[in-house]
């Protein structure tokens, strides 16, 4: 007689891991059509009423074995029970717009007992949604939502997202220069995300264009050192990075906002909208784009205007694509109004700065040469006279880049070398930095100049840096450390 085996085959544990996974996939589906549903009906609606019923269907799964459920978002995946909820086609704009639930609301995770009142699932999401229209600031989101679950006996257990969760680099142990780097670098790799997610009509994750906002405005603002101001200016005067010149625009018009934004004193608030809506304002042009200033204006109005992240900023934003080439063409021309156009004072001040880095970098698919830094100055007070610009938000930008705007290329007085300004030339009798350049554009080092010792390039000649130049120039900039001693 055949002996009998108490044996659970494999098949078993890997039918159940499957359930497993599919039943997550379920949860974040049907989670996130209840956070859709809310918005859009409120709570005493029957489409809220069936997807709630079907989020207990799924809900009572991860309760056979547990007496808790916990939903963490570690700024990469989402994790049920410490079990990573495998990102599928399916489900991959329910776990997009969790993602941004999640961060917006700045949680880390929540925790669900396993006796959940419908009431408390309901409280829960529209007091998330009443907090966010309220726009506390980031600083205060958290604090708000735990503090009204409180008043209102919600169980659902909350942790706080760290703020450095929001991106993979750790922001506390770079140095201010480095701060600059990374914060402009994260502006042009960004600028890809943003675009699929509004091609999409997708929630865009605001938090990360804010946060490398931020961070400029300290680097501006903090009055350390002229260093790093100085070394922001640069970032956005000579970079232009092949395959992401749009990106590139995009990053260099909200340094030089932000910049005009300090000479004007506008407080940190403000700045952070300038900022955000001068990185978003040509966020519709294409890459080959050659003078469809129109089109790219109106789509970037459409866009904008539609995104359901709409705050201050964003509005700003769309008004400024909307209106930022109506007094002046894409390739530098100037519309002069008949009676002065429609604007916000912020727009003023990035259609001034998209104006200056248009006109004085090498555009691909222009085939213009850049206007000198000097002359792209004495244009917009010009152009500022035919009332296409503000003259306030003109002064500004003179205010914030000075006689020679860092990366302008002179001659040094009496020798064969070139320079390029590396440092906001402010006062005629106060030295400023410039790196020295040979007659081949080779990078030779860092020497301080008085201005009346630089003369301008004369009309006509343009030099264009080399890249390998261009990175000796910026590395010049990099503190002095063991594994990167000074030339």
């Amino acid at each position: 007689m055949s002996e009998e085996k108490n044996v659970i085959s494999s098949d078993f544990f890997e039918n159940t891991e499957r359930l497993e996974r599919l039943r997550m996939n379920d949860f974040t589906v049907v989670f996130n059509s209840i956070l859709k549903a809310l918005r859009l009906y409120g709570a005493e609606n029957e489409t809220v009423e069936k997807v709630v019923t079907k989020f207990f269907e799924t809900y009572k799964f991860f309760f056979i074995s547990e007496s808790l459920m916990t939903v963490t978002y570690n700024g990469n995946d989402f994790l049920i029970n410490d079990v990573r909820v495998k990102k599928k086609k399916s489900s991959q704009i329910a776990l997009d717009d969790l993602e941004n639930f999640f961060i917006d609301l700045q949680i880390a995770s929540m925790t669900f007992p396993s006796d959940l009142r419908t009431k408390e699932l309901i409280e829960f999401i529209t007091t998330g949604h009443d907090v966010l229209k309220k726009n506390p600031g980031p600083d205060a989101v958290f604090e708000q939502l735990e503090s009204i679950f409180h008043q209102k006996g919600v169980r659902i257990g909350l942790t706080r997202r760290d703020s450095a969760d929001d991106d993979d680099d750790d922001f506390s142990i770079l140095d201010k220069r480095q701060l600059a780097r990374l914060s402009y670098r994260n502006m042009i790799n960004d600028h890809s995300l943003f675009k699929s997610k509004i091609r999409n009509n997708r929630p865009i994750p605001l938090r990360k264009a804010i946060r490398n906002v931020q961070n400029v405005i300290d680097l501006f603002s903090d009055g350390s050192s002229d260093s790093q101001e100085s070394h922001l200016l640069m970032l956005a005067s000579i970079n232009s990075l092949s395959g992401k010149f749009i990106a590139t625009h995009l990053a260099n018009s909200t340094i030089l906002s932000i910049a005009a934004g300090v000479q004007l004193g506008i407080d940190r608030s403000l700045l952070t909208r300038i900022g955000t809506a001068a990185y978003f304002h040509d966020i519709a042009i294409h890459e080959k784009a050659r003078g469809e200033t129109v089109e790219h204006s109106q789509e970037g109005f459409a866009v904008l205007s539609r995104l359901n992240s709409l705050n201050f900023a964003m509005m700003e934003a769309a008004i400024t694509s909307g209106l930022h080439h109506v007094t002046y063409a894409f390739d530098g021309n100037p519309l002069p109004p008949e009676k002065p156009e429609m604007s916000t004072p912020l727009g003023e001040i990035i259609k001034v700065c998209d104006y200056y880095d248009l006109v004085t970098r090498w555009w691909p698919a222009r085939k213009s040469v850049p206007m000198k830094r000097t002359d792209a100055i004495e244009q917009i007070f010009k152009m500022a006279q035919m009332r296409c610009f503000s003259p306030v938000a003109a002064k500004a930008l003179f205010s914030a880049l000075g006689v020679f705007p860092p990366g302008t290329v002179l001659r040094v007085a009496g020798k064969n070398l070139l320079a390029c300004s590396v440092d906001v030339f402010r006062a005629t009798g106060q030295k400023s930095r410039a790196a020295v350049l040979d007659a081949k554009m080779k990078f030779l080092g860092i020497r301080e100049f008085y201005p009346q010792e630089l003369l301008e390039i004369p009309t006509g000649l343009h030099f264009k840096m080399p890249p390998e130049t261009i990175k000796a120039i910026l590395d010049s900039f990099v503190p002095e450390t063991e594994d990167n001693p000074s030339s």
